[in-house]
């Protein structure tokens, strides 16, 4: 089932939850069984109609048969869903897509919706980043060492977005390439959150490791040794912190930059255990 076909079938099911009323009801019923049953075979078939009757000049109710309608096409998602284990992030592309779409569409530079834009350029990013090569290749303030998308304002946060939106429905009609790859390579959910405290081990024994790695650092003065150490213990508590994604990269921002300052050897070091930040 491509896309396209989901997108329509998503957008029909919302159809039939929002028609609320006998008028059009019969209308709408005969155009949607026309639709599916050119795409799935005996469609209408399993969908019962009751008898109907009516006053005259009042239309039959087909509210019940939407109601059906409406559920066999979430069964059909639902069965696509199970086949397909990128599902999930497909339908959260696409929403995203409409949300940059309607973004873009405001031209209005309200302080409310100017704010409300800033949090979707961080959500974006922040979700895309690790999928979509060289996302932010060209944009106002993306700092390509560390991966680190940092504010933008006004004519920039317009561009940025619109530069956003084009490259992630891109991607997709590329067919998302090499995220089934990825996927197969990325423990489950379920997994993750069972081997939590594991994975909790593993980043304190990292921190400890490039502690350790500092403190081996002879060719700096001791105070900068200190410094870089109080830098690695604010990295630890954020990512140990239970604010969530883009909140933490909020919190690391000045971190960043200060690794920027610092040249090569420093930015190797600490950079790694930015990423753990999730």
């Amino acid at each position: 089932m491509t896309e396209e076909l989901k997108s329509i079938i998503r957008a029909d099911i919302e159809r039939c939850e929002k028609h609320t009323s006998r008028e059009g009801s019969s209308a709408l019923f005969q155009a949607l069984v026309s639709k599916y049953n050119g795409i799935f075979p005996d469609f209408e078939q399993e969908i019962s109609q009751s008898g109907k009757c009516s006053t005259p000049g009042i239309e039959f109710d087909y509210r019940p048969e939407l109601n059906a309608i409406k559920e066999k096409l979430q069964v059909i998602l639902a069965t696509e869903k199970s086949n397909d284990p990128l599902y999930d992030f497909k339908v959260m592309v696409d929403e995203d897509l409409n949300s940059l779409q309607s973004a873009l569409a405001d031209i209005s530079n309200t302080k409310t919706l100017e704010y409300a834009k800033q949090q979707l350029y961080q959500d974006v990013t922040a979700k895309y980043h690790p999928y979509i090569p060289k996302l932010g290749d060209g944009l106002y303030e993306f700092i390509e060492q560390s991966g680190f998308y940092d504010e933008v304002t006004g004519e920039s946060l317009f561009y940025n977005l619109r530069q956003i939106y084009n490259k992630i429905l891109t991607y997709k009609r590329l067919g998302y390439p090499g995220l089934q790859k990825r996927e197969n390579s990325v423990p489950s959910i379920v997994n993750q959150v069972t081997n939590n405290n594991e994975n909790r081990i593993d980043v304190d024994i990292s921190f400890n490791s490039v502690r350790e790695k500092v403190k081996g650092m002879s060719a700096l003065p001791e105070a900068e040794i200190n410094e870089i150490l109080r830098k690695i213990d604010e990295i630890e508590n954020i990512v140990h912190s239970s604010d969530r994604k883009a909140k933490k990269w909020e919190n690391a921002k000045n971190i960043i930059k200060w690794i920027a300052d610092k040249g090569v050897d420093v930015g190797i070091t600490l950079l790694p255990l930015l990423l753990q930040i999730k």
